[in-house]
């Protein structure tokens, strides 16, 4: 198991608590952010984050927020005039310094998190806001991070204390309860494709993180899919097939009661019935007293789940050589 998560489970700490309580390095100009609208780029472990923000946000503000996970700013945003924030754990994220690009040429403001890199020497040199987070981790592993970092931006804009909630959220120890139900379910998963469904923003974005973290961690295939949207087109794809193995496959079904709309709740049981004699499957509710310590709870699950695959399957979790040898291709 990778260190940082190993070292906090034996102290009976939840592995996100530490980097979500330790302190960042702000610029002062940080404290000076204000937006009616906002567009976040960042792609990968990095641009996650955004999302967050995103979700987080739109329990308090009405603001529009945008994420964009791309090279550039399209003109339609351009002529909104909104502050852009790239985020970036390396610095060096291509698409995420072209994009910081094109908002320079156009006068937008701007901010950055990340750990180093090109993102913090543009920021520097434009005197512009930025939040430098702790080097040393994959972006993947830098989660509590950048989640605190764009908490603190959330805070600052719209006078909340989304950071002391999130702090607060993964303060409880769930690691016994993590353990067993990701253990239970690896050994359901293993050498089966992972087809994961939400059926709530904080679902649907949780479902996003699993199925990276099962490609990056357990360098598995996984796919994901929303209710009610995969019940116009999806659910047909679990049809009897003669050239198509579903015992291939393995439904997860992340579940978010409290704020899953009631026809959404039965499509959830009504997908698990019409598709029992197909393919198996798991409900996967969330431990908490509300939407954060969902989030929380459900991005460890999944974290430490593609962590045991990969283990049971002996994986190396850090190795992105292919990652790496497509950047290299891209430079020429």
């Amino acid at each position: 198991m990778e260190e940082y998560l190993a070292n906090n489970i034996k102290a009976g700490k939840n592995p996100l608590w530490s980097q979500i309580t330790e302190d960042l390095e702000y610029s002062k100009e940080v404290n000076f952010i204000k937006y009616e609208s906002l567009l976040i780029m960042g792609m990968g472990g990095s641009g996650i984050s955004g999302d967050v923000l995103k979700l987080v946000s739109n329990t308090v503000s009405k603001k529009s927020i945008i994420v964009r996970k791309a090279y550039s700013i399209p003109r339609y945003l351009l002529d909104t005039n909104p502050f852009c924030l790239f985020i970036s754990y390396s610095g060096n994220t291509e698409e995420t310094i072209s994009g910081l690009d094109d908002a320079v040429k156009n006068n937008l403001d701007w901010a950055v998190i990340s750990s180093g890199g090109e993102l913090i020497k543009k920021a520097k040199k434009h005197r512009k806001a930025y939040i430098k987070v702790p080097s040393g981790f994959q972006p993947r592993n830098a989660f509590g991070y950048l989640v605190q970092a764009v908490c603190r931006i959330i805070d600052i804009n719209e006078g909340t204390d989304f950071v002391r909630k999130i702090r607060e959220a993964t303060s409880k120890d769930l690691t016994s309860d993590v353990l067993e139900v990701g253990g239970s379910l690896v050994e359901e998963i293993q050498n089966k494709t992972c087809v994961i469904y939400g059926g709530t923003p904080m679902t649907q974005l949780v479902a996003n993180r699993w199925k990276t973290q099962i490609n990056e961690n357990a360098k598995s295939r996984a796919f994901v899919g929303d209710i009610p949207e995969v019940h116009h087109n999806e659910i047909l794809s679990w049809e009897s097939d003669p050239d198509f193995n579903l015992e291939n496959y393995h439904l997860i079904f992340l579940r978010d009661e409290k704020d899953e709309h009631k026809q959404v709740s039965k499509r959830f049981l009504f997908t698990k019935e019409l598709t029992k004699d197909k393919v198996c499957s798991s409900m996967v509710p969330y431990v908490g007293d509300n939407t954060l310590e969902g989030l929380m709870y459900l991005v460890l699950l999944g974290d430490l789940t593609s962590i045991f695959l990969a283990e049971e399957m002996g994986i190396d979790t850090l190795n992105i050589d292919t990652i790496e040898e497509l950047k290299k291709l891209l430079k020429g």
